[in-house]
């Protein structure tokens, strides 16, 4: 069986434009009236840009990077001219993004804890000359030009709003080239044939993919028009057509921040822009801003159900709504977000950066604790059994396959991890496991229920991770956790956790007995295979990707 979203929200909430790049799309916008709204506000200086101030920051950013790098927006096509963004949540990230498509060239992002070996590896893949980082990210991407002995004309600064202003830059910062460009002449548009942005790329992102080594995605154009679309569409149906005030914590870096913030700029709503994660200002800039929906991730949300504290900070009475994704949210991490605050409602989504990036998400009219919501409008699942075989009923789970316009044109030079992951009939194999379900009102929901490759087998049993991480979070004792299988001659494999212990645990209480008390705790929660046992290790952190996913890979190692 083939499933697909939901009728009442089959049609795309406007025509999907043939012609437009998706920066000159998302300054058109979806709603009319909100000319002077703000769609970026500065949380820390308060610095808002609207649509206007948008526009004429990218056309003058268009102007001075086509005199300085010596490109012409109709020469060559994207792939040649490809200008990367290593850099925090600056103001002008995403319009410098689109000032680089109007010059017909190509983003690629790279997360700010990349390495200077990994930044190397993928400026090479991407063929990347021309570097836009932020001060404190300034002296590893020095590094980076001098080994691979690139111009360092080439590196340019994104600024942040705690900058040392009595410093002065080292490097040309955007304020500079925008001023360069009020004495420029104008570039010329890219004549865009219809269905072109179907095959242009505008951002290459890293990503892990289904398994292995780190590739690049090839997000075009109309993949981020076409998922901004979906979504609008799909929440459309529950909000209306009212803009919000946002909070903006995700890092842009990434696919999942950077679809979301193009959603929320066509939708004209408010984004209250972070350059990076800290708890205490995210909360009070929600109390200063009357911020009404959050998107956060899941160990966001267990650490403000561990720490009820953090709710004193400030004045949250605002938020309605909280989005979540880029990892599983149990039904009972959403019940004791409830619990503690019933006025919220919890909307948890399921993306990949290959579908960039939205995939399902949680209408408010039709919530199902546990699952990643509805899909949305044009994309399509199908679920395969051990044998290759489709599966027809709900409530069975199998390998999620998926198709949507929104699903990358393919690695970037990767011709074989392609034939990885789509099929021969172009469906993209995730690597997760799923299953559909009716909820009590009739609704067609997706549940994943763990990475395909991550399931071990207990006894026979197929036992998921995710299941038991849920459960560890949980526990107040506990702010982060991880699962693997390891071999086990009796039952071919048992479950082992790897833990952080949460700050409000008394120092003075051992491991021993902690580790007791959690293996108590999953014996209460759950079936004999997913038992812990000893099989518990505590870690000051747990290694993870850029994009916040554990590396369990490396965890095997410390077992």
């Amino acid at each position: 069986m083939v499933f697909t979203c939901a009728p009442w929200c089959r049609d795309l909430a406007v025509p999907f434009p043939e012609t437009q790049l998706v920066g000159d799309f998302v300054l058109e916008g979806v709603s009319d009236g909100f000319e002077e709204k703000p769609l970026l506000v500065c949380a820390e200086t308060g610095q808002s840009y609207r649509v206007q101030d948008l526009d004429y920051r990218v056309t003058m950013l268009a102007r001075s990077l086509a005199q300085r790098l010596g490109w012409q927006a109709t020469d060559g096509p994207p792939e040649t001219k490809v200008v990367g963004i290593l850099a925090l949540n600056a103001m002008d990230f995403v319009p410098l993004s689109w000032a680089i498509h109007r010059i017909g060239g190509t983003c690629l992002l790279m997360h700010p804890t990349s390495s200077a070996s990994e930044i190397q590896t993928l400026m090479r893949k991407a063929n990347c000359h021309t570097l836009f980082t932020c001060r404190p990210l300034q002296p590893l991407c020095e590094a980076v030009f001098a080994a691979l002995h690139e111009d360092p004309a080439r590196l340019f600064l994104l600024e942040l709003p705690d900058d040392d202003a009595n410093t002065p830059a080292t490097r040309a910062t955007v304020s500079q080239l925008i001023a360069e460009g009020e004495h420029l002449p104008a570039v010329a548009s890219i004549p865009l044939q219809p269905g072109e942005t179907r095959d242009r790329v505008a951002y290459l992102c890293p990503t892990s993919g289904t398994s292995g080594y780190q590739k690049l995605a090839q997000i075009t154009h109309a993949n981020v028009i076409v998922n901004s679309l979906q979504a609008v569409t799909l929440d459309s149906y529950a909000t209306g057509p009212k803009s919000q005030t946002t909070l903006g914590i995700l890092p842009l870096s990434h696919a999942y921040g950077l679809i979301v913030l193009h959603t929320l700029m066509c939708r004209r709503d408010t984004t209250i822009l972070h350059a990076r994660f800290d708890m205490p200002a995210a909360l009070r800039s929600i109390q200063q801003y009357r911020i009404e929906r959050l998107y956060l991730v899941p160990a966001i949300v267990a650490a403000l159900v561990n720490n009820p504290i953090l709710f004193k900070l400030a004045d949250l009475s605002s938020v309605q709504t909280v989005v979540c994704g880029s990892a599983p949210l149990s039904a009972d991490m959403m019940g004791a977000m409830k619990r503690v605050r019933p006025d919220w409602d919890l909307l948890p989504g399921y993306g990949l950066t290959e579908a960039a990036v939205i995939v399902s998400y949680t209408s408010q009219h039709s919530i199902f604790p546990g699952s990643v919501g509805s899909l949305l409008p044009l994309v399509e699942v199908r679920l395969l059994d051990a044998n290759g075989v489709e599966i027809q009923d709900y409530d069975v789970a199998g390998d999620l396959y998926l198709r949507s316009p929104s699903v990358m044109k393919g690695y970037l030079g990767e011709n074989e991890a392609d034939s990885y992951a789509f099929d021969q009939d172009g469906w993209l194999i995730t690597g997760d496991v799923a299953c559909m379900r009716r909820g009590a009102d009739g609704e067609e929901h997706l549940f994943i229920v763990d990475r395909k490759k991550d399931i071990m087998k207990v006894k026979g049993i197929q036992v998921a991770p995710v299941e038991i991480e849920a459960q560890l979070l949980n526990h107040s004792a506990v702010d982060e956790a991880a699962v693997i299988g390891v071999q086990h001659d009796a039952t071919g494999e048992r479950p082992f956790a790897f833990v952080v212990r949460s700050r409000q645990v008394d120092a003075q209480v051992d491991e021993a007995t902690l580790r007791q008390a959690l293996a108590v705790h999953i014996q209460n929660t759950l079936s004999e295979p997913f038992w812990l046992r000893e099989n518990i290790r505590f870690l000051e952190a747990i290694p993870k990707s850029h994009s916040g996913k554990a590396l369990k890979f490396k965890l095997k190692d410390l077992v």
